[in-house]
């Protein structure tokens, strides 16, 4: 709008030149007269719509927005309690959904080494291996740790704990990934915790 504004005042002052050349030398006043007043009307046109007008009136729409909404939560802080109540719930529900879609996606990933299971007392992805010679090698192993290097368990071990660095971005911090003993699959030979081993049979 400030173009228009602009291009009206120049409109105006050739206007008025134009008026008072048309006056002194033919005593024609008409053109001279239009030019001039459609250059008025486009000033105040482009002043009328200048952004420091819509400034204001947008001012006066917050405010009232505003004071709209300090009455809204007056009017409801009887409920803080239950809202607080409901949005931990929703929180809880959302990591939840979370942890189950990393469980899933885990058990695709490692489904040619063995069955993953998510352990909720402990936040722990449990790995118990299913494949005959991995089942043999982790046994040897469990029998005689000074085998690990042999073996390339540190391999093995370097994937999960990186994946337990993944997991601790997507779901936070707690959570561990275990790799379990065939012979008892109520402990675990390996288990790396937000991405740090917590747990090596070997060390």
């Amino acid at each position: 709008m400030i173009f228009l504004v602009i291009m009206g005042a120049l409109f105006l002052i050739l206007g008025g030149f134009y008026l008072a050349n048309s006056w002194q030398q033919y005593r024609e006043w008409k053109s001279g007269t239009i030019i001039v007043v459609l250059s008025i009307i486009a000033i105040v046109y482009g002043v009328i719509n200048l952004p420091y007008f819509h400034h204001n009136n947008s001012a006066s729409s917050s405010q009232s927005i505003s004071s709209s909404q300090v009455a809204r939560s007056s009017s409801f802080s009887s409920f803080s309690n239950g809202l607080t109540l409901g949005n931990s719930s929703e929180n809880e529900a959302q990591q939840e959904g979370k942890t189950m879609a990393v469980l899933r996606q885990m058990q695709k990933g490692y489904s040619k080494l063995g069955s993953v299971d998510y352990n909720e007392d402990s936040k722990t992805f449990q790995i118990t291996p299913t494949d005959d010679n991995t089942v043999e090698a982790l046994k040897a192993l469990a029998q005689d740790p000074s085998q690990a290097e042999q073996m390339g368990w540190s391999n093995l071990t370097k994937s999960i704990k990186s994946n337990s660095g993944q997991v601790e971005k997507a779901l936070g911090d707690g959570y561990s990934i275990s790799i379990m003993n065939p012979s008892d699959s109520s402990k675990a030979l390996y288990t790396a915790k937000d991405g740090k081993t917590s747990y090596n049979i070997a060390d």
